[in-house]
Parts: structure tokens; sequence; C-alpha cells
């Protein structure tokens, strides 16, 4: 692994040692950001993975929009330079079965559910159908809740499994042969430190302004190339031995496609939403209940928009305690821009 301090609190580290977790994260999520799990493994290797391990893909399709991140957040406790994966994994074991249960979803930002109410579901049946009504609209099945709740080991376990037999050779071959882009994520991170904090390369990175800041103690930037994400950030900042923000950064090329290009411009044609970017391009971030109070428009109404512009990357998400907050995804819109100057050839008419 390599581990490198690039200004005062600010770490650049890349760790092949994830990257099996992330190969498989992407596997129990259907591929869907990106299809290098099948282009390293082959599909008949996939699909033995999906057999063999059929009560890891069940439960958590159950309950991936409750637990979109899964386990990554337990990064925040691990990372230094002696990371390993079993190390992680043996650290995410030895937490209170309550605990790691509470850790893995977003219990608070979903129905407000405290820790307490793990610890009782893990042996109360009421409390367990209670907690599940609570969660429904995210769950589509009661068994896999309850499998991932109150079998939550057996989760972990099946997780670090499947990420342990897709650590092959051919990953590490794939990841040495992105030298040059693992080398050019580096360089963009300590260039924009050279004006920047961590705070501000880190939204720079991302393309928008984060509604929490901190103030974090440490700043960790990561390349990667399974990341079933562009980029995503961990943060802890309540004083904690771990006040971090770490942030993992995809170095794949992004994926042109003008499916994409026209879905953005159908979403940017429509007024509303239109005021909406407008609306967050001028305040930074805005929870959902000022939108539709500054717009004048119902909760249920600023809800389908911010489905539609999300479903197409113009706005992200940040949920803080029980709200959700957006911001203007800066990145994705100069993407479109140059993805329209491109297809309508206008640097090369510029002139005429």
């Amino acid at each position: 692994m390599r581990w490198e301090v690039l200004k005062e609190n600010c770490i650049f580290a890349f760790l092949p040692e994830a990257e099996p977790l992330f190969g498989a994260y992407s596997l129990l999520d259907g591929e869907t950001a990106h299809q290098l799990c099948t282009d390293l493994y082959g599909a008949e290797q996939i699909a033995a993975w999906r057999r063999r391990y059929r009560f890891l893909f069940e439960t958590f399709d159950a309950v991936k929009a409750l637990a979109p991140y899964s386990l990554f957040d337990i990064f925040l406790d691990v990372l230094d330079e002696g990371f390993t994966m079993e190390g992680f994994k043996a650290h995410i074991l030895s937490l209170p079965e309550d605990e790691r249960v509470f850790r893995q979803a977003g219990w608070g930002y979903f129905c407000g559910a405290e820790q307490e109410d793990i610890l009782r579901a893990l042996t109360d049946d009421a409390a367990l159908y209670a907690l599940y009504a609570r969660v429904e609209a995210q769950c589509p099945g009661f068994l896999g809740f309850s499998s991932f709740v109150r079998q939550n080991r057996r989760y972990i376990e099946e997780y670090f499994e499947l990420a342990a037999e897709m650590d092959m050779p051919m990953l590490g071959e794939a990841l040495r042969a992105r030298q040059k882009e693992i080398d050019a994520f580096r360089a963009r991170v300590e260039e924009e430190l050279k004006e920047s904090d961590g705070l501000e390369c880190a939204q720079k990175l991302m393309g928008k302004n984060f509604r929490n800041r901190g103030p974090y103690e440490q700043f960790c930037f990561l390349p990667s190339l399974l990341l079933p994400f562009a980029s995503i950030r961990f943060f802890r900042d309540n004083g904690t031995p771990h006040n971090r923000q770490i942030m993992f950064c995809s170095i794949r090329e992004p994926e042109k496609g003008r499916e994409d290009t026209l879905s953005a411009l159908k979403a940017l044609s429509d007024e509303t939403r239109y005021q909406i970017l407008m609306l967050l391009a001028k305040h930074g971030s805005v929870n959902g209940q000022d939108i539709a109070r500054t717009l004048k428009l119902a909760p249920s109404t600023v809800s389908h928009h911010m489905t539609e512009l999300k479903a197409c990357g113009l706005v992200s998400e940040e949920p803080v305690k029980t709200a959700k907050y957006y911001g203007l995804s800066q990145t994705k819109l100069r993407e479109l821009l140059a993805a329209v100057a491109d297809d309508l050839k206008l640097s090369e008419d510029a002139d005429k």
C-alpha cells in the first residue's frame, strides 16, 4: 500500500487490499456502476459466486436501500499504514452486535431508530417487527431484513469470504496497469492542496459543496479502480479518536453515453427542476423543506423532482440527521456541457 503525507493533516493513500471489498460490493449491487468484475473474472465465475453466496446476495438485495454503503463507513476506525483486509474484518466482528448492525445502515436517517432499538430487535420479535415497520419502504422483504439484523455475523463473514476469493492475480495485474491513473490522481490532489485545505480540495474533487464540514483533524484521499461510485466520502467530526474525512475516488474514465446526455437535458428542460438547480447554485446546500417553501411547492412535488435530478446525476444528496440536503453536482454539469459541445461540434464552429 502507499501512504504519503502531502500536506499537514492531508494523506494520499492507495489500498490494493481494499479493492476486493469494492469489487464484492459491485457484484452484490449487480455491477450497476461498471462491468470490470465481469471483465476480470468472467461471467461463469461470477455466476458460481452468486450460487455459492446466495445468502449474502439475497440479504444485500433486501437491505441495499437501507444500507447503501454497507460496511465502508467503518473504514474510519481502521484506516492507517498497516491496513489489511483481515484486520478490517476482525475489527468489524469485534464490535458489539447492536453497534455493528447500527453502523452499517442509515437507521437514524430513514426512520429515527437508535442503537437501543437494534439491541432490542436482536432478541425480541415484537421489537424486530416494529423496527421493520419503520423501514419497510426501504426493504422489499422481511426475511432479508431479519437476516441482516439477526444473522449479521454470517453476512459479514460471507462478504469477506467473497472478497478474499476475488483477490486473484488478475486483479493485481489490473491495478498495476492503472499506475499512471493512480499517480495522476495523487498529482491532482497535491496540486489542489497548494491553494486549498483538505475540505476545499475534497469539494473540488467531488464537484459539490458539503453540508457536513467538520472540522476534521485529518483528510485522506484514496484512488480506487473497483469502487462502485464515482466518488464517496465518509466522515466523523464528533471529537472521537477517528475525527477524520476519508474520500475514495474512482480512477476509471467516466463512461459517456448519448442516453445519459439526453436524460440530463430532459431533466433540465422542466422549468421547476431548472428553478431548483438555480436555487442550489445560489445557496450551495438546501434541504427539501426549504426548497418546497422557497419555490412554494408541495413536499411530494419536491421529492419527485429530486428523484429525477438525482437519477441523471445533476444533484447530490447528503443526509444530515433526519433531513436530506441537496447540492448541485458541478462535475456532472460540466461533463454535460462538454458532451453537448462535443456532440454539436461547438468548438470547431466557434469562429464560423
